[in-house]
């Protein structure tokens, strides 16, 4: 399977910074949203789709909003949580701890790019590059120099429905282990009090 350069398929920015103690502070009545880190699952998904509210200090320029296909990667800490947006809100900006990837071409499906960040493959790549003692970062050039596997469209398709199904598999066997767990407590409590 060819791979190609991930800088040749999507470009790669910071999150944003905003400057001032307080630029972040959350605000409900705030016209901004704003993804942190703790939003994330490892999993490809959102742990908190109910984003931070704040009003900026400063003006945003359009540009730095998120766009719905946009992938979230963490660019410090140890974690691959690739994610993609998918959200229709307006207003939605990322912060300076992650970098954003738009996809460049059609011949890669976001969430296949987003799917191959989160790859074991993908981890130990980053892993023997990440810089720092007490907090590890990536470098940028690093993430855009990632070898991604580029199978066709049909290809790419076929890989998430099997990684959905994956999924959802863990998520029914998690479900069951916890309910032997319970059905096996009240199976010993009663037995404890019978005897």
């Amino acid at each position: 399977m060819p791979t190609v350069p991930l800088s040749s398929i999507a470009t790669v920015r910071m999150g944003v910074t905003l400057r001032g103690r307080d630029a972040t502070r959350p605000d409900p009545n705030g016209s901004c949203y704003l993804v942190q880190i703790s939003d994330l699952e490892n999993d490809g998904t959102f742990r908190n789709e109910n984003f931070a509210r704040f009003e900026p200090n400063e003006p945003v320029n359009s540009s730095l909003f998120l766009r719905t296909g946009d992938i979230l990667f963490p660019n410090r800490g140890t974690r691959t949580a690739a994610v993609v947006m998918t959200h229709a809100a307006k207003n939605i900006l990322a912060g300076a701890q992650f970098f954003v990837l738009s996809r460049k071409t059609t011949e890669v499906i976001p969430a296949y790019l987003a799917w191959t960040l989160r790859t074991s493959e993908a981890a130990r790549y980053f892993s023997s590059r990440r810089k720092g003692t007490l907090v590890q970062t990536l470098q940028r050039f690093h993430l855009e120099d990632f070898p991604v596997p580029l199978p066709s469209l049909e290809v790419q398709q076929a890989i998430l429905k099997i990684d959905d199904l994956e999924r959802e598999a863990r998520a029914l066997e998690s479900r069951l282990a916890e309910r032997r767990a319970t059905h096996l407590e009240k199976s010993l409590l009663k037995a404890a009090h019978q005897a």
